[in-house]
């Protein structure tokens, strides 16, 4: 409790006993998940907390950085405890999101190198480009039997 304690005082946020579970579910897995099936893991482990208190410390959490969120395929976000820089596949049949690992070309990120296009073409000052690349998992290209 102490770490979880000291990093949310290293970003900027309060230590509360939601933000602590918040922080321990994703710790334990790596994985995408939505506000509503986080709320409903954390409720199965006992915690009791609302679906509002849920949104409230996702959004904080992101806002400090020690999450990521995202959209998936229905519009619908998920949130991303790897806040390390990488692209995400998402699986247009049934949903389901991947971490895929920076690129580099020519000694360069591929998501730099767009973004310098776009800011060079556009004169726009762009932000960090996030890169979703969309398609079709194996386990949905398999026959179904």
């Amino acid at each position: 409790m102490d770490d979880v304690r000291t990093l949310l005082k290293h970003h900027g946020l309060r230590y509360s006993k939601p933000r602590e579970a918040i922080l321990s579910y994703f710790a334990e897995r790596d994985s995408h998940v939505s506000a509503e099936s986080l709320y409903l893991a954390l409720r199965q482990r006992g915690e009791h907390l609302s679906l509002s208190t849920v949104y409230l410390n996702l959004g904080a959490l992101k806002e400090a950085g020690l999450i990521r969120e995202l959209g998936g395929i229905s519009g619908e976000a998920f949130y991303d405890s790897n806040i390390s820089p990488h692209y995400h596949l998402v699986c247009k049949s049934c949903g389901a999101v991947v971490d895929l690992p920076l690129e580099v070309l020519d000694g360069t990120v591929v998501t730099q190198r767009v973004k310098e296009h776009a800011e060079e073409h556009s004169g726009w000052r762009l932000e960090e480009p996030k890169l979703t690349i969309l398609g079709v998992c194996p386990d949905c290209q398999a026959p179904k039997a």
